[in-house]
């Protein structure tokens, strides 16, 4: 019955009475994993990150969980949330530590490679971050563009802008669908005046995801840069005639909750790492074109 009621207080929003109810559960059954999970739940609502992680922590040596891969993924997530208030406190030396732990306990929790990263340039490392970074890209190369940005950017502030062309042009070798690094590599083409190059790469990228709108905006700037050829403009027209644009949409696999962007914890269900680009298949007759 108190579960019951704690749940009844959550859904009305009554947050303070809901904990009460949940922290209730368990003082009579310690045991109780449906309390823990939405006590849980509720910590991660409220952003109480030390306080959700300690939950798990707890729900995973009750069930037995601790070394399933499911459960040492929520752990790193909220490890790395941890991590990231510190690293808001400037308290550099812990936010490592939680960063760290987030990695051992999932080696593709990428937002804490990401975040680790960040630290390091904070502290003036630079070649440190970039390890990190490429890191990231070896074990998650799905994952890869979140680190293109930081990357380029880092590649150019230190003087060897060949660095990030060597590492697309090895991410789209060994990945001939990786759409993502032919448009990071065509920005970073465009931007030093290699339009034409750019272009072949942007209009590769479009037979393997014709519908991004990130893809269009990228070969408009760079028809700009060459004035508009023609027959680029006829090619490009060739590639999109049946293409819908859209901006990048990533959808959740447990409530379908949409998302112009890719989140790690779904605002809807508050699951972790649900979140997956919803792609729409190339038109049939994009294929014959030549590119």
């Amino acid at each position: 019955m108190l579960l019951c009621l704690g749940l009844d207080y959550k859904r009305g929003g009554f947050v303070d009475r809901a904990l009460e109810a949940f922290n209730e559960v368990l003082r009579l059954d310690p045991k109780n994993e449906y309390a823990l999970v939405n006590l849980q739940k509720l910590h991660e609502e409220q952003h109480q990150w030390t306080e959700a992680y300690d939950t798990r922590r707890r729900l995973a040596k009750l069930a037995d969980i601790d070394a399933r891969p499911q459960s040492q993924a929520i752990l790193a997530f909220l490890e790395n949330e941890i991590g990231l208030e510190a690293m808001r406190r400037r308290d550099y030396a812990e936010a490592v530590r939680r960063f760290v732990a987030a990695i051992e306990q999932d080696a593709r929790a990428v937002p804490a490679y990401l975040n680790l990263g960040d630290v390091r340039v904070a502290q003036g490392d630079e070649r440190e971050a970039a390890a990190i970074w490429e890191k990231l890209i070896d074990v998650a190369p799905d994952r890869a563009y979140l680190a293109f940005d930081r990357l380029e950017a880092l590649a150019i502030r230190t003087g060897m802008p060949d660095r990030f062309t060597r590492l697309c042009r090895k991410l789209i070798d060994d990945s001939p669908q990786d759409w993502r690094a032919r448009l990071a590599l065509s920005r970073h083409l465009a931007a030093s005046g290699q339009a034409r190059d750019a272009l072949d790469l942007l209009f590769a990228a479009l037979v393997q995801n014709p519908h991004a709108l990130s893809l269009h905006q990228a070969i408009w700037r760079a028809l700009g840069q060459l004035h508009h050829p023609p027959s680029l403009v006829d090619r490009y027209g060739a590639l999109t005639q049946h293409a819908v644009f859209y901006l990048d949409p990533h959808i959740c696999m447990r409530c379908r909750y949409r998302s112009t962007e890719l989140l790690w914890q779904c605002p809807h269900c508050h699951d972790w790492n649900t979140f997956v680009e919803e792609r729409i298949a190339p038109a049939q007759d994009t294929t014959e074109v030549e590119v």
